[in-house]
């Protein structure tokens, strides 16, 4: 444990990038099982990583600028008595580097960039992680073959019912239980048991339907039209 403002400040540096890294990607990819010691050298890993990219552009700016810089050497034989005679030196170069290893970690974990990549690689990416990862949802797979398509899910129930609508969310959960709920929202449409016409269900708005009472479950992606309206004399 941190037992001095320093060592608190190091921790904090260390330990606060890759939290935010962990905890934005957690956000594009299934629920994993992970030990507690996984996690932590994960987040340990990822900060000090983000930490030294954070150190390279802050040495890049303070070599263009010309700014004062604290001294690191004087700060490691006493970092109480350099801090405490040069506090906003140190105060300022510390909040830089917090904040641009924070700003390191949400770029990176946005990767802006992939939408840059040419299709074929993407393609191929998206191939060998569904070959290679573990623990893996299936309707994570299937919800995310298509990102940029409207998701329309048909599930035909136990009883024989069926029920069909737009996906509004899903369990990410990695085990495949039958306690995970799929919901469905827009204009749900139901046809009850023994029946041969489905009708929209006008009153409704969405619907939750658990796995354990799903037989079977269909997929369209409908990609959103981009060509613009031609316009009326």
């Amino acid at each position: 444990m941190p037992t001095t403002v320093v060592s608190l400040l190091l921790a904090i540096v260390f330990a606060l990038p890759g939290h935010i890294y962990h905890r934005i990607t957690q956000r594009k990819r299934p629920e994993r099982v992970e030990t507690a010691t996984q996690e932590i050298l994960a987040t340990i890993f990822a900060g000090i990583v983000i930490d030294f990219v954070a150190v390279a552009l802050l040495g890049v700016v303070a070599q263009a600028t010309s700014l004062a810089v604290p001294d690191f050497s004087r700060m490691l034989l006493g970092p109480g008595r350099y801090t405490s005679s040069h506090l906003p030196l140190v105060t300022a170069w510390s909040a830089a580097l917090v904040g641009t290893a924070i700003g390191c970690a949400v770029v990176a974990s946005l990767t802006p960039w992939d939408r840059a990549l040419p299709k074929v690689l993407r393609q191929r990416r998206d191939d060998r992680l569904r070959r290679t990862q573990s623990q893996q949802s299936a309707w994570w797979l299937l919800f995310h073959e298509h990102r940029d398509a409207d998701i329309h899910v048909g599930c035909t129930l136990d009883d024989g019912s069926y029920v069909a609508g737009r996906l509004h969310s899903y369990s990410r959960a990695p085990v495949e239980s039958s306690d995970r709920e799929l919901t469905l929202r827009g204009e749900i449409l139901y046809r009850p048991a023994g029946e041969v016409d489905a009708a929209i269900l006008h009153d409704v708005n969405a619907v939750s339907i658990s796995a354990r009472r799903l037989i079977l479950m269909t997929v369209t992606y409908v990609v959103p039209s981009t060509a613009a309206p031609q316009s009326t004399p």
